[in-house]
């Protein structure tokens, strides 16, 4: 599963760091080094050269996954050109794949099973939580369209408030922290790189 993979990634960065500042620097090797085999696992496993995507899973659920690899491009996961396939791919696919500023999962007219309800939650509804790793990608190839897609996000805040999902009118849990929080990570890094 990919999501999980890259989850494991940074942990065992994270963890690595920890035991570094703990001077426990034999043990923290030892946590980069699995983090560095998964990373290259995950750009092995489940990259598609073809769409220029990361899919979701190997097996069942194989659909490509739009916040996975946003995420897997945030975390570095992805190499170079992954990265920028990636964002190209986003800029592409930018309106099927948005709205107001908030992101959809899957590409447009997919969704995970065909006996769940659609257009809804994580099956086709569109969530701010990952736009931070989305600008983050996006930005490698169009820097309007990743501010853009931010003013978007926060201008339906603004009017809406920011909800755990939403899909044309309708608006799911109101004032959902991880929508307002989760971005700014992403957007702060995209900010930082630009400085660079």
């Amino acid at each position: 599963v990919l999501f999980c993979s890259l989850l494991y990634v940074q942990a065992c960065r994270q963890l690595s760091q920890l035991l570094i500042a703990g001077s426990r620097e034999k043990e923290a090797d030892k946590w980069a080094a699995k983090g560095k085999l998964v990373a290259t696992s995950i750009r092995n496993i489940f990259w598609d050269s073809q769409k220029g995507l990361f899919r979701a899973a190997t097996v069942r659920c194989r659909e490509h996954d739009i916040w996975g690899s946003a995420f897997a491009v945030y975390l570095g996961v992805a190499d170079k050109k992954q990265s920028q396939d990636i964002a190209a791919y986003f800029k592409l696919n930018y309106d099927g794949i948005v709205q107001h500023g908030q992101l959809r999962h899957l590409p447009a007219g997919v969704y995970w099973e065909k006996g769940r309800e659609r257009d809804v939650y994580q099956n086709g509804a569109y969530w701010a939580t990952p736009v931070g790793w989305f600008v983050y990608t996006l930005d490698l190839v169009d820097t309007a369209l990743a501010d853009q897609t931010i003013f978007d996000m926060v201008q339906y805040f603004q009017e809406f408030g920011a909800c755990e999902w939403i899909n044309g009118d309708r608006r799911q849990l109101p004032h959902y922290l991880a929508s307002a929080a989760l971005p700014l990570a992403g957007i702060r890094a995209m900010l930082e790189r630009r400085q660079k």
